[in-house]
């Protein structure tokens, strides 16, 4: 008995790490935003990525993520305007450091799915 309480906990421990290390968010201020002639989101952020892609205005047809592309670009126009923070969450990705690098895709490689605007 003792020995299945050690190896149940033991499974919800394991869980709960990976559970935390998958979800994550991560903070900085707006420094740039950039549109490219198809329409593809990209933004600086202190401390997090640089030109780094967040989504599509105008996705293929069926995709459904043009709504949140058009609230995030609107509220990283906010945040740059009044010099606010930004916390993107992410859900897929593998290296909980906020430091994500250079013309990365914060959508598809890291799982961008929230994001919120800060003072």
């Amino acid at each position: 008995m003792l020995k299945k309480l050690v190896f149940l906990l033991t499974v919800f421990m394991v869980f709960m790490v990976f559970n935390a290390k998958a979800n994550h968010s991560c903070s900085g201020k707006v420094k740039d935003i950039q549109i490219n002639k198809h329409g593809v989101l990209y933004s600086t952020f202190s401390g997090l990525a640089s030109s780094a892609k967040l989504c599509d205005l105008s996705p293929a047809e069926g995709a459904n993520d043009a709504e949140f592309c058009k609230a995030l670009y609107s509220s990283l126009l906010v945040a740059k305007a009044s010099d606010n923070t930004v916390t993107l969450w992410f859900n897929i990705d593998t290296n909980p450091s906020c430091s994500k690098g250079s013309w990365v895709d914060l959508y598809k490689d890291h799982g961008l799915y929230h994001f919120r605007l800060g003072s």
